[in-house]
């Protein structure tokens, strides 16, 4: 029988996401999912908090909505961005400024390059192909998405072990059926500085 609660719970993210435009999975000290749930912060993890199992449902339930975008964003944890703020977040995603760019390592650059060539691509599969280990396509993965240079989600390999997808974002834009036009980088970046949470 399914959990009537979790959409209660969605009420109370509701407003958040109305007066930000986004909501963190889970934080501390700026708004998110976890505290809206639980009525407090938590510091740590989660998971065993008794609460845990509508937490992981209202996340799921808020992961599948198609105007919400689910990536690295703010403190690089995972955020969840309403639609009215797409625009913005992928201008300054596609916008390739160095410090997106300067100092990646030399498996994240390579990553970067397979992904921008193929537009999409799993961690797992290359892994296969390019004889790099898992693990570390995964630190690499991680990499490109605290800089927001791919949209990434993880899923279980065949075998079970952890991998990504990885796309470029007008793939993801496409795949999503989103049509976007660039901003003024410099609007769009005002835009989000302006986000007070």
């Amino acid at each position: 029988m399914p959990n009537r609660k979790a959409p209660n719970h969605l009420k109370k993210i509701e407003p958040i996401l109305e007066k930000y435009g986004l909501i963190l999975e889970s934080d501390p000290h700026l708004p998110s999912v976890v505290s809206a749930i639980v009525g407090k912060p938590i510091h740590g993890s989660w998971w065993g908090h008794p609460k845990g199992n509508r937490i992981y449902q209202t996340l799921g339930i808020l992961g599948k909505r198609p105007d919400i975008l689910l990536t690295k964003l703010l403190s690089r944890k995972t955020t969840f961005v309403h639609r009215r703020l797409w625009p913005g977040f992928l201008t300054i995603a596609t916008s390739r400024e160095p410090w997106q760019l300067d100092h990646l390592s030399p498996n994240a650059q390579k990553l970067l390059d397979e992904v921008q060539q193929k537009g999409k691509l799993s961690t797992n599969e290359y892994s296969k192909d390019s004889g790099v280990k898992i693990g570390v396509l995964g630190d690499a993965a991680r990499e490109l998405e605290a800089r927001i240079l791919v949209y990434g989600i993880g899923f279980h390999s065949e075998s079970g072990s952890h991998a990504k997808r990885l796309k470029t974002w007008d793939i993801w834009a496409k795949d999503t059926k989103y049509k976007w036009k660039k901003i003024d980088p410099d609007v769009a970046k005002q835009g989000f500085e302006n986000i007070a949470l």
